[in-house]
């Protein structure tokens, strides 16, 4: 157990071997940031969160965390929405210079990260290295890094974790798992790494009566998610649904401003673009998120694959609760609410499938 006097400490700890990030207040929002010191981290805050509405207030209730995720996830630290793959430079003499993106100085710690974004890094890492086409900026970012995850005992209104099994405990990929209680904070180490930090702060052995209130408030936490799906034959489903009615109805519905794919830790659609000075004596080629809702994205020379918004959106779900299990063996959705939040006229994916799945029986 580590008193909450003591958890400076550990973030000064995870400073001196790695660039942290960790949750931060700016503009009336929860935002992962990079921070130098330890004062820069949010605490003391308490977020209201609903499909189509964000609001974050200010409390004295003696909790560090007890906000739900902001907008940002570990994804906008391990795959950028703008970065520069290569430059290239024409030199004097005629010869032509290429480099590549450099990675980064030091290895990233993420700190106070939530079960489901923690498993959402594993997801990602199915995508971009367990295939035979290593994404290399991918992987500079996540070689060595360093998760530091925070149990969710008190879930949003539209969090459904417990329904995707990511959460509200981190059960693996984790190097420290932290429970906020009262009395401070339950340490465990998943890995070497973790036993290493570990070692380093002044904690002690836990009362039983602790590690109990560790499990009640959890298994709680379970019960108080604002959402639910049932996952069971889900993907199966969704294939089978193809031609729903209710896909027509969200095509009036969805706007198609894709909010949701910004916001969701696992969406990786990103296009390349190619840029050369007038001068014609420097180029760049960068790599941009890019979003599966924007009718550009599937149209080639042939026409479009997806030309309305039914489709689009369509594609959307079917993909992160159906093809992304077939594919990798996990859903493409961890559960996290942030596309229910941030979604502007308040669309619930939960909602969708659930009508999908009734109708169809």
């Amino acid at each position: 157990m580590l008193a909450k006097e003591d958890l400076p400490e550990l973030v000064t700890v995870l400073m001196a071997s790695y660039d942290v990030i960790a949750p931060g207040y700016e503009n009336g929002s929860i935002v992962l940031t990079r921070i130098t010191s330890v004062d820069a981290i949010a605490t003391g805050y308490r977020d209201h969160q609903e499909p189509g509405h964000y609001r974050i207030e200010k409390v004295n209730d003696g909790s560090y965390f007890g906000y739900n995720n902001g907008m940002e996830s570990p994804k906008t630290f391990l795959h950028p929405a703008r970065l520069t793959l290569f430059s290239g430079q024409l030199q004097p003499n005629g010869d032509f210079t290429l480099a590549e993106e450099p990675g980064i100085p030091r290895r990233l710690a993420f700190f106070g990260i939530r079960p489901c974004d923690s498993f959402a890094v594993h997801v990602l890492d199915k995508t971009f290295l367990d295939n035979p086409n290593v994404d290399q900026p991918y992987r500079r970012r996540r070689d060595g890094s360093f998760l530091a995850v925070l149990n969710c005992t008190s879930p949003g209104n539209t969090c459904f974790c417990a329904s995707m099994g990511t959460g509200p405990r981190a059960e693996t990929g984790y190097d420290l798992r932290m429970t906020e209680l009262t009395e401070g904070f339950l340490i465990e180490a998943g890995s070497s790494r973790g036993h290493e930090i570990q070692g380093q702060l002044p904690v002690r052995p836990a009362p039983a009566t602790l590690a109990k209130e560790s499990e009640r408030t959890l298994a709680e936490a379970v019960h108080h998610m604002g959402r639910t799906l049932n996952t069971h034959n889900l993907p199966q489903i969704l294939r089978g649904s193809l031609e729903h009615p209710h896909w027509d109805f969200m095509k009036t519905w969805c706007i198609g401003c894709t909010n949701c794919t910004i916001v969701c830790p696992t969406c990786f659609c990103n296009e390349t673009l190619d840029y050369i000075d007038l001068k014609l004596q420097n180029t760049s080629r960068e790599r941009v998120w890019d979003s599966c809702f924007a009718w550009q994205f599937t149209e080639m020379h042939g026409g479009n694959t997806r030309p309305d918004l039914k489709h689009r959106y369509r594609h959307w779900v079917t993909h992160k609760l159906s093809y992304w299990m077939e594919q990798y063996g996990v859903f493409g959705c961890v559960g996290c609410g942030r596309c229910l939040t941030w979604c502007p006229v308040g669309i619930d994916i939960t909602e969708v499938a659930a009508t999908v799945r009734g109708k169809r029986r």
